[in-house]
């Protein structure tokens, strides 16, 4: 029997080892208390499917420290489901003494940096500690991109290599066919991001500017639809009736300042969707959608692998190495430009999307192939990249004059008003302390 104990896999596995998904059989008692990234489950999912083991264990880096969930046998291999591992504010220390304890190869698949813009990252010393524990483990750690392995580089671990994201494969095809699409008649599939800042962010106010303009055109085509990826919010409104549903709703038509929008908030009642089994969540999107766009990197994926056309709006590192890795069409969100469907979909080239997509597919053979792991990838058809890919391919756009100053002249007046808005806080603020400040005066006189 060929047993493989899984690292911060994060979802329930199906019988036979080939699929991932969540357990959730109360819905609205779970994302009362927060949102769960569904995207996570879809890498898992991926690499179940790629990976070829009869037994599959899991226990998630959070409870790495509770020797009693150790596991008690020896695994042909440990694999890490890739995630945004490589941050200033992670710390994976904890981890540490289990990596020590596991024997066999232990192979990172698709670990990833996290930043806004590009930096050197001062990684905590407990994550390098575990970082290179687990170099020696394998013979190559699979990471995300670019610039995943320049970090690597920078703590002195050179014995990687650049695969993506095993999402990307999760079809098990050494190539895929990009499907026409109509940029008139296309049916949208749109996810969102309402947490984007900090280091998911390069700009967080033309990032949720640009995500709100984008809501706004996909909500104006009445055979879209909006996939909640775990967001919280979205997910109560999908589960939740009447004024529950409505309060849910409201607050995220709040949220991107879109109240009394009704194309907006029929999106959100009638064409909103979320799925807890990733097989379900495909093929939903392999039905009822012809493109998908949106702030949510695993949200594009779930088409993609499917050869459904997708293009990314990048924001963060992250997404814009990877975007660039495959050769996605992309809209860069500095360049902050009006948001036009038809025109997005007319210029976006996905032909080197199919010819870099067989390219990397050969690199993410060799790398299961040479760190020993059972896998059931077919044969490439073509050989790994010399180098990968460091140019986006931006969607070349010549908007009209009217349309930029008319966008520029709402966004001008939106963040005026936002400013004022600012400035009376400042002010009551400001009144509060002064009076605050000169009742703790009187205080201390009678005091004395």
């Amino acid at each position: 029997m060929k047993k493989l104990f899984v690292l911060n896999g994060g979802a329930a596995v199906k019988p036979g080892n080939k699929s991932a998904f969540l357990k959730i059989d109360d819905p609205l008692s779970t994302f009362a208390r927060g949102g769960i990234n569904t995207g996570d489950v879809l890498v898992y999912d991926a690499m179940l499917k790629a990976l070829d083991y009869d037994q599959v264990s899991n226990i998630q880096f959070a409870h790495a420290g509770d020797e009693s969930l150790w596991p008690k046998q020896d695994y042909d291999a440990t694999v890490i489901r890739g995630s945004n591992y490589l941050t200033e504010s992670v710390d994976i220390g904890n981890v540490i003494p289990l990596l020590k304890k596991l024997k066999g190869p232990i192979v990172p698949v698709g670990v990833g940096a996290q930043a806004a813009k590009y930096k050197k990252l001062e990684m905590p010393k407990g994550s390098v500690e575990a970082w290179k524990i687990i170099a020696d483990k394998c013979e190559t750690i699979g990471v995300r991109g670019v610039y995943s392995a320049e970090v690597f580089n920078d703590i002195g671990i050179k014995n990687i290599r650049i695969i993506g994201c095993p999402s990307f494969y999760r079809g098990l095809r050494p190539s895929i066919e990009i499907k026409p699409l109509d940029p008139a008649n296309a049916r949208v599939g749109l996810t969102l991001n309402r947490y984007l800042s900090a280091d998911y962010a390069s700009n967080a106010t033309k990032t949720n500017r640009m995500q709100r303009a984008l809501i706004q055109a996909v909500a104006r085509r009445e055979k879209n639809r909006l996939y909640s990826q775990g967001e919280r919010e979205e997910t109560l409104a999908i589960y939740e009736t009447g004024e529950e549903k409505q309060k849910h709703i409201q607050g995220i038509l709040s949220k991107y300042d879109l109240m009394g929008d009704k194309d907006v908030e029929a999106l959100m009642s009638d064409r909103m969707q979320a799925f807890f089994d990733v097989d379900e969540w495909a093929a939903d999107a392999k039905k009822n959608v012809d493109v998908l766009v949106g702030f949510r990197l695993h949200g594009n994926v779930i088409g993609l692998h499917q050869g459904i056309p997708a293009v990314f709006f990048t924001y963060d590192l992250r997404i814009r190495e990877l975007s660039t890795l495959f050769a996605i069409p992309s809209v860069e969100v500095e360049d902050y430009m009006p948001i036009d469907l038809e025109k997005i979909f007319e210029n976006a080239d996905f032909t080197k999307v199919q010819h870099v997509y067989r390219l990397n597919y050969a690199e993410y053979h060799q790398f299961l192939t040479e760190n020993g792991l059972n896998h059931v990838l077919p044969k490439p058809v073509a050989s790994p990249p010399e180098k990968p890919i460091t140019k986006p391919n931006l969607v070349q756009m010549d908007p009209k004059l009217d349309d930029v100053t008319g966008w520029f002249q709402g966004e001008v007046d939106y963040m005026t008003s936002e400013i004022e808005v600012l400035r009376q806080r400042a002010w009551r603020l400001e009144l509060a302390l002064r009076e605050h400040t000169k009742a703790d005066g009187a205080a201390k006189k009678l005091a004395s």
